[in-house]
């Protein structure tokens, strides 16, 4: 990063992301650093709320021209989480997601007689812990907790917390707090 772009502060680093035309909304957007933001097919959109953050070394990629990356009002992606769009991935209101996170709706391959890809649906006031993977199609419920190492293939019901060992469910009605 060049020596302008260190000092400026975090609201000036997200001014620069929003100048983006594939990015829409993000009023009081914090970026803590470089940001990755593919679209190689030109095209796809990046949807964000208000006072989203987005930690250094992410990376967004659009890898369709339909893509869509939506970021819920107040919710903080950590350092180096990606995610990879070729429908849509949806990230609801006030979600806190940890470092190395992968969330994917696509394959990027076929394989017999399964759908390449399929949308992510992540609700509002849910956690996911670092290093965790969320694959395509699912759906995780308002207020789950997804811990740290998981791999999500399922649907997460409402207000659930699963984990990596044993993998599944582990409680039902959890909730947390910053």
């Amino acid at each position: 990063m060049n020596e302008r772009l260190k000092r400026l502060p975090k609201l000036g680093l997200g001014l620069l992301f929003r100048r983006r035309r594939i990015v829409v909304g993000g009023e009081r957007l914090q970026v803590f650093g470089r940001i990755r933001v593919s679209s190689p097919g030109g095209g796809g959109r990046i949807v964000l709320g208000e006072r989203v953050k987005l930690g250094r070394h992410m990376g967004l990629f659009l890898d369709s021209p339909e893509a869509r990356i939506e970021i819920g009002s107040f919710s903080g992606l950590n350092r180096r989480a990606e995610i990879c769009a070729m429908s849509a991935v949806r990230i609801g209101q006030r979600c806190a997601i940890g470092w190395d996170v992968c969330i994917t709706d696509t394959d990027y391959h076929t394989f017999e007689g399964m759908k390449r890809t399929a949308p992510v649906e992540i609700g509002d006031d849910v956690w996911i812990g670092s290093r965790a993977t969320i694959l395509k199609g699912v759906t995780i419920g308002a207020g789950a907790v997804i811990g740290a190492g998981a791999v999500i293939t399922r649907d997460v019901p409402a207000g659930a917390l699963v984990t990596a060992a044993p993998s599944g469910v582990v409680r039902e009605n959890v909730s947390w707090s910053i």
